[in-house]
């Protein structure tokens, strides 16, 4: 029982890691590469019993490789891009400084998941096989899976202070998705028709027409839907799905709203048990906004 938790705890530590690499880099923010180059050399260390040491730290831009191990004549270097052309253009560049005089060996560790290489890459000063000398995620987990329980203990240990104080990926999400969500509450806000002199507002149906009503003789107008935006959440559905936690699943549900929304023209097309579910989701969430409509110009803010 014990070995569970631990690799229960091992592997949510690696795929927080690698889902948060996914995010940060689909969103063109590579500062994590840098996090990742850090976070790695204690965990490196520890599981393959090197003494690694930042080398950028040493001298920015170190080139070809990112950590090294004198004593051990070990070096690796972190990359998000798992492309055959990067993995050449590195090789090239640690024969071409002469690094192999100071490090017998090079692996490349991959933030993505590696692939499977035919170009074969043949340099006289130091061999490279992909097989051997390229790891990803999955490798280090089934390495550090591997360990008596002892030194697993460590290493969870050790990934968890890592990571404790850092960004969740709940917090990730929320600064990626925060425009296009409020976006599409600007849009519900917007909908409305003028009706015997009054304008009825998307939120207006939703608090006046219960499930219960929906669909009978007094809905007598129509509310013409405008298209919401979901390309940002289109990009991040299946991370969402991966990391099930409180946000994410309500913004799935939210989500789903805005899809149905937009496979109709009108609302009370809608099949009642559609227009319930639209009601529990939306209804607690629009309710909370504070809206304002100065000359038609929609400002928002969110009541405590």
């Amino acid at each position: 029982m014990k070995r569970e938790d631990l690799t229960k705890r091992a592997l949510s530590c690696i795929g927080w890691l690698k889902n948060y690499v996914e995010l940060n880099n689909v969103n063109s923010l590579t500062d994590i590469n840098k996090y990742c180059e850090d976070f790695l050399v204690p965990i490196l260390n520890r599981t393959y019993g090197l003494k690694l040491i930042n080398l950028n730290q040493i001298e920015v831009n170190f080139p070809a490789v990112d950590l090294g191990d004198y004593h051990s004549r070990i070096c690796y270097q972190v990359s998000s891009t798992v492309e055959v052309k990067k993995i050449e253009e590195t090789l090239d560049t640690y024969d071409s400084t002469g690094l192999y005089s100071s490090f017998d060996e090079i692996y490349l560790f991959m933030l993505g998941t590696k692939k499977k290489y035919r170009k074969e890459l043949k340099y006289d000063n130091f061999s490279f096989n992909y097989n051997r000398n390229i790891k990803d995620f999955a490798d280090l987990s089934r390495d550090i899976l591997s360990k008596e329980i002892d030194e697993l203990k460590e290493i969870v240990e050790l990934m968890e202070t890592e990571m404790s104080g850092n960004n969740n990926i709940d917090d990730q999400i929320k600064l990626m998705i925060d425009d296009e969500l409020n976006s599409n509450y600007s849009i519900l806000f917007r909908q409305a028709i003028q009706y015997q002199g009054h304008k009825i507002r998307f939120r207006d149906v939703i608090n006046s027409i219960s499930p219960e009503e929906f669909g009978t003789e007094k809905l007598y107008f129509m509310l013409n839907l405008m298209r919401l935006k979901t390309t940002v959440y289109d990009k991040h559905e299946q991370l969402l799905i991966e990391n099930p936690s409180d946000y994410t699943r309500e913004l799935i549900e939210i989500y789903k709203q805005f899809k149905k929304l937009n496979a109709y023209q009108d609302l009370f097309h809608m099949r009642r048990d559609e227009y319930r579910e639209l009601v529990r989701v939306l209804k607690p969430i629009l309710n909370r906004v504070i809206v304002k409509f100065p000359s038609e110009r929609l400002t928002m803010g969110w009541q405590d």
